[in-house]
């Protein structure tokens, strides 16, 4: 008995069509795989900075002030460790910035991330030593910090300038999300004071 030429070529249609989206399947569970290990990559290189700051706490707080003051000098170790604390901060946002460009960094988590920038704009040490580093660093990480760095008012509330931040590395980025990030934990937190314990 024959089989058919139209039941054949269906056949190896159906089997074509079954083997390119086994592989559209395959290659979506790699994505979501590489995206996991990533992150957790960079969760676990961040818990060691965590350690390091925690370590050198009693040198960073004096760097970390948003303005400095008469006590903030620091002696050659310190620098040291202070410079160190800069650099490993700046070469998880480089890798951070790398990874959502590659899209293996989801835009929640980055949005997290951005917030972590803020804070290190924040410090009068990053800021003076950014002008002697920026070099070093991505055109993109530059795009990020250069303008917040010069322009940055410590008179400024906190609110203003955070706001003023998340929008820049949104329009950097070309993230809506990071753009909706403030008014999206706002909310949440909103939404939290309202419920009971």
């Amino acid at each position: 008995m024959s089989i058919d030429p139209s039941i054949s070529v269906l056949i190896a249609v159906a089997s074509f069509v079954f083997a390119i989206s086994s592989f559209i399947f395959q290659q979506s569970r790699l994505i979501e795989l590489e995206k996991q290990q990533t992150y957790q990559r960079l969760e676990l290189a961040s818990n060691e900075l965590f350690r390091f700051s925690a370590s050198n706490a009693a040198v960073l707080v004096r760097y970390q002030a948003i303005e400095k003051s008469s006590d903030s000098d620091l002696s050659d170790v310190e620098k040291v460790i202070a410079n160190n604390h800069i650099y490993q901060t700046l070469n998880l946002f480089e890798m951070a910035v790398r990874f959502r460009h590659k899209r293996l960094f989801d835009d929640d988590v980055f949005g997290s991330w951005v917030m972590w920038y803020y804070e290190i704009v924040g410090s009068w040490y990053f800021r003076e030593t950014w002008k002697e580093i920026r070099s070093n660093y991505t055109s993109e990480l530059r795009s990020i910090f250069d303008k917040p760095v010069e322009e940055f008012d410590p008179r400024a509330a906190d609110e203003v300038r955070r706001k003023q931040f998340f929008t820049h590395v949104a329009q950097v980025l070309h993230c809506p999300r990071v753009r909706q990030w403030l008014h999206e934990t706002a909310d949440r937190d909103r939404g939290r004071a309202g419920r009971l314990p």
